[in-house]
């Protein structure tokens, strides 16, 4: 089990004491050993396997949240957090994943209308109630209305980072049986999607019966869907569907080939297999009988099926990455050869050019961030603070920004093997001006210019407002830049086009976030802005040394953007990119 499942469990606890009206200084005890348990690099249940008393060394864990650890290690769960949310009506809980929804705010809907749950809190935002509460207001009404059509769209889906977690423990449980030859990812998540439905496993073995017993027995399962001898799906605790299907060695490339690509994917396929007189499916290539009679699956000659190369290249293509199956044109490329011939991986990564730290609302020191991302291999790390404007995350003003990049520069000298670059997240106000002076702007290596409030404004308005900020001659990035989070929060209106066009006279790169449910740039616009020559900077967004490797999430959505290593800024050289950033 990894800490973020029991954080998680003790942020919910923190958000049910705050709803229910409690002491304050329990709900903060709560989440502060949450954040304190997401930060740390050891398992808990390492830790816990080890001397279960060493876990009331760590900060905030006291005697009482020790037992709950163990609880949860043992049994997947937590009496307490399960009484405590029986105390409310199902679904109620749901409204906290709306964006601009805390605690408080849900505390005040229930009071003032009895709101139970999502299709309530919209029947009263329609009837134009919630405007009416004191505080709220017409467009905090209207926010919440685009918020539920957003979770609804998303809510039986994972981020793709929920779901690999998910995925690499089941792969790991099954490999422990013994059982298993091959185990692969496939489906959407082994395509990179950025929020997943099913996970998708496949594996091939010589014990199917046994094979499929032993996953029909995962410790996370809710209930049993469908088991078969060649597929079986599980519905696990938290609601996640996982499909595992097991086939011969002899066609399980024909199969990982077929249980990965988009349906459009494959679709194309088959016609391109019909015109050349074969029939593709989950056993392989076969040549199309020539008395006709092809319905059996298996019928024909086999042609292919132990590899994924093999497939492809029966059907005269070149094997193509998982992350370009989309019928997005990568068919005709691999006819023609002309796929990408680099295209980037997390090992071309040399540094992360947007992380924070405690100057503004990181959980780590500006030393312990250097320590991790070293320990990642990055060559460098840009610390990119937030600017004045954001109060809530202790915004930096000229003084402490120029005070923290000295800070900062001063620490680089007495570490071996990384270099720290002092930056600054600077907010794009209203008008399009930035938040932090030029004169402090130029003393810094990088500055990433983003924007935080007004996300309604209208396209015009909007469009003009980022162009500006893009004159600014100090400005390197321009950070998640739709500024929506995939499950709470729309993309703002903006013209892209001139966006685009502008950013790459003014040599402004563009950013792929992957801070919490972010991934924006996402494959679809990063791959527009490709053909507008721009570059692109991948970066983490880190508040903590945990999410330092969400980076990796960035990567894939930039090779489903067709994205080569030159096309991205930290794959440079320190020397090339300090080049790269003067503008």
């Amino acid at each position: 089990m990894d800490n973020r499942t029991v954080a998680d469990i003790f942020l919910s606890i923190a958000d049910i004491l705050e709803v229910k009206g409690e002491n304050i200084f329990r709900v903060r005890a709560y989440r502060t050993a949450a954040l304190n348990l997401k930060a740390m690099a050891e398992r808990v249940e390492d830790i816990a396997k080890n001397n279960p008393d060493e876990l009331s060394k760590i900060e905030g864990i006291g005697k009482d949240l020790k037992d709950k650890i163990l609880e949860i290690l043992k049994t997947g769960r937590l009496k307490y957090h399960d009484d405590l949310i029986k105390e409310f009506p199902q679904g109620f809980f749901d409204m906290l994943s709306l964006s601009g929804m805390g605690p408080k705010r849900l505390a005040k809907l229930r009071d003032e209308f009895g709101i139970a749950n999502i299709d309530d809190l919209e029947k009263a935002a329609k009837a134009g109630k919630v405007s009416k509460i004191e505080g709220l207001g017409e467009k905090v009404e209207q926010n919440l209305l685009s918020s539920i059509e957003l979770y609804k769209k998303h809510k039986d889906r994972a981020l793709i980072q929920e779901a690999e977690v998910i995925a690499n423990h089941i792969i790991a449980y099954l490999k422990k049986s013994k059982l298993f030859t091959r185990i692969e990812k496939a489906g959407s998540l082994r395509r990179g999607l950025e929020t997943i439905g099913d996970i998708d496993i496949l594996a091939s073995s010589k014990h199917h019966d046994k094979a499929m017993g032993y996953f029909a027995s995962y410790p996370g399962l809710e209930k049993i869907i469908a088991k078969g001898p060649t597929k079986t799906s599980l519905l696990l605790k938290g609601e996640m569907q996982v499909d595992l299907r097991i086939v011969d060695d002899s066609s399980f490339g024909a199969a990982l080939q077929y249980f990965t690509g988009s349906k459009a994917h494959n679709v194309k396929l088959r016609t391109l297999a019909k015109n050349r007189g074969l029939k593709v499916n989950e056993y392989g290539v076969f040549e199309i009988s020539s008395s006709g009679k092809d319905e059996d699956e298996k019928e024909g000659k086999l042609v292919a099926s132990k590899t994924e190369e093999e497939v492809y290249e029966c059907l005269g293509l070149e094997w193509m990455p998982p992350e370009l199956r989309e019928d997005r044109g990568e068919i005709e490329a691999a006819k023609d050869s002309k796929l990408p011939r680099n295209l980037i991986t997390l090992k071309h990564i040399k540094g992360d050019l947007h992380v924070h730290s405690t100057a503004s609302d990181g959980r780590n020191s500006i030393e312990e961030m250097a320590e991790r991302a070293k320990e990642l291999g990055h060559e460098y790390l840009a610390f990119c603070d937030h600017s004045q404007l954001i109060k809530i995350a202790h915004g930096l003003d000229e003084t402490r920004l120029l005070r923290h990049a000295d800070n900062i520069r001063k620490i680089s000298s007495r570490l071996k093997g990384i270099t720290l670059l002092a930056g600054v997240e600077v907010d794009i106000l209203k008008d399009g001006k930035l938040d932090i002076a030029d004169s402090v702007l130029r003393e810094l290596d990088v500055v990433v210019a983003a924007i935080h409030s007004n996300f309604s404004l209208e396209m015009e308005e909007q469009t003009a407002r980022i162009l500006k900020a893009l004159d600014n001659k100090y400005v390197n990035i321009l950070a998640h830049p739709t500024g929506r989070l995939i499950t709470r929060r729309s993309p703002m209106e903006i013209d892209f086009e001139r966006i685009f066009k502008h950013a790459q006279e003014n040599k402004v790169h563009m950013e792929i976030n992957t801070h919490g449910d972010r991934v924006d740039l996402n494959d679809i616009l990063a791959r527009r802005a490709k053909k507008s020559d721009l570059k692109f900077s991948i970066d983490s967004d880190s508040h903590g040394v945990e999410s330092l490797e969400t980076i990796r999430y960035g990567v894939t959505s930039a090779r489903r953007a067709w994205l080569e290593k030159d096309d991205v800024i930290n794959t440079y050289s320190l020397e090339d990119l300090r080049k790269l950033l003067r503008r």
